[in-house]
C-alpha cells in the first residue's frame, strides 16, 4: 500500500491545472486537520477529491504534538506546516511527504524524510504510466504558468532540463 502525508500545496496546485487525478499514484493520503482546513478554504473537500482508489484520512493531532515545531524565526514554520512535521515524525519520517513549501521541505529532508512536490507527483504519475509524455510536459507547463505555485526561474530551468533527460 502506497501512502503519503499531504500538505495543501500539491493538492491545490494540481487541482488548479486539472491534474488532481495524478495523486492516484498513492493509495492513501494523510492530511493533518489544519491542512484540511486550508484545502476547504479553496472549495475542495479533502476526503472527497474524486480520485479513484484514493483514500484521504484527516489526522487530528494534539497541540503538544505540533506546537513545539511552530516558529516565527527563519525558517518560519506555521501551524499547518508544524502538523506536517509532527505527522511525519509520528511515522518515523518513513512516509513520503507532499509539499511545495521550500522551508518545510528543508526541515523534513534534514530529518531524512522523502519529500515530493507537485512536479515530483507529475513525474511519478508519468513513470507509472498514468500520464503520457505530452501530458507530463503540458502539466508541468501549466504548473509553472497557470497555477499559484511560486517557482524561481532557476528551478523552472532545472525542471525543464530534468524533463529533457527523462525517457
Amino acid at each position: 500500500m502506497s501512502e503519503a502525508i499531504a500538505d495543501a500545496g500539491p493538492i491545490l496546485h494540481l487541482h488548479e491545472i486539472g491534474y488532481l487525478q495524478t495523486l492516484g499514484i498513492f493509495d492513501t493520503l494523510f492530511v493533518p486537520d489544519l491542512v484540511a482546513n486550508e484545502i476547504r478554504a479553496y472549495g475542495l473537500e479533502p476526503t472527497h477529491l474524486g480520485i479513484a482508489n484514493l483514500t484521504v484520512t484527516i489526522e487530528y493531532l494534539a497541540d503538544d504534538r505540533w506546537k513545539p515545531f511552530v516558529t516565527s524565526k527563519r525558517p518560519v514554520i506555521h501551524p499547518a506546516d508544524a502538523q506536517i512535521l509532527a505527522l511525519a515524525q509520528l511515522r518515523n519520517f518513513s512516509v513520503p511527504v507532499l509539499t511545495d513549501d521550500l522551508d518545510l521541505r528543508r526541515q523534513l529532508e534534514r530529518q531524512g524524510a522523502t519529500v515530493v512536490g507537485s512536479v515530483g507527483v507529475l513525474v511519478r504519475a508519468y513513470s507509472k504510466g498514468l500520464l503520457r509524455r505530452i501530458e507530463l510536459d503540458n502539466a508541468v507547463d501549466a504548473l509553472f504558468n497557470q497555477s499559484t505555485l511560486h517557482a524561481s526561474r532557476a528551478f523552472v530551468a532545472y525542471v525543464r532540463a530534468l524533463l529533457d533527460d527523462l525517457v
